[in-house]
C-alpha cells in the first residue's frame, strides 16, 4: 500500500498541473491529451518507482489516471480541478489538491493521507514533454522529491 500511495503522489502531482492548465485555457490547450511517464528518465526518491503509469486529461480539464505500481496493482483514480479551491480525488482516501497556473507551469499543494507535498510542473516549449518535480512529506513520514517525466502521446 505505501508504495501504491508513493507512486500515485507524484501521478498525482503531474496530472493535476496538466488538468488545471487544461481547464482554464481552450480545447487546444497542450495539457489536453494522453500523458505517459518515461520511468526510465524519471528519479523517485524515496522509491519505488510505478512500472507504468498514463493520464489522460480531457478538454474540461478533468485528470485521469491508471498506474501499475511496483508490486504490479493497478490504481486508477480522477480528480477536476477547480481554481484555488481543494477538491478531492476519486479513488484515493483522504486526498485532495489545490491548484495555480501560470502561463506553461502549474504549482500544487498536495494532502494524501497525513503527508503534504508541493509540485511544480512545467510543459517544454515543443509541447511534447511536461516535468513535473515534487517534493515534501508523504503519508509515511519520508522526505519526497521525485522528478516525473512525461511524454505526449
Amino acid at each position: 500500500m505505501r508504495k501504491c500511495v508513493y507512486g500515485i503522489s507524484i501521478a498525482a502531482v503531474v496530472l493535476a498541473s496538466a488538468a488545471l492548465l487544461a481547464a482554464q485555457t481552450d480545447q487546444n490547450s497542450p495539457f489536453t491529451g494522453t500523458w505517459k511517464l518515461n520511468v526510465s528518465k524519471s528519479k523517485f526518491s524515496p522509491g519505488p518507482a510505478p512500472k507504468s503509469e498514463t493520464v489522460i486529461i480531457a478538454p474540461d480539464g478533468k485528470v485521469s489516471v491508471e498506474e501499475v505500481d511496483a508490486e504490479d496493482k493497478t490504481v486508477n483514480w480522477s480528480f477536476t480541478p477547480s481554481g484555488d479551491t481543494a477538491v478531492p480525488i476519486e479513488g484515493l482516501e483522504n486526498a485532495t489538491v489545490v491548484s495555480k497556473t501560470s502561463g506553461n507551469m502549474v504549482d500544487h499543494t498536495w494532502k494524501i493521507g497525513s503527508g503534504n507535498e508541493t509540485g511544480h510542473g512545467v510543459i517544454s516549449k515543443n509541447g511534447k514533454t511536461m516535468k513535473y518535480t515534487m517534493t515534501g512529506t508523504n503519508a509515511q513520514g519520508q522526505r519526497v522529491h521525485n522528478v516525473g517525466i512525461y511524454e505526449k502521446q
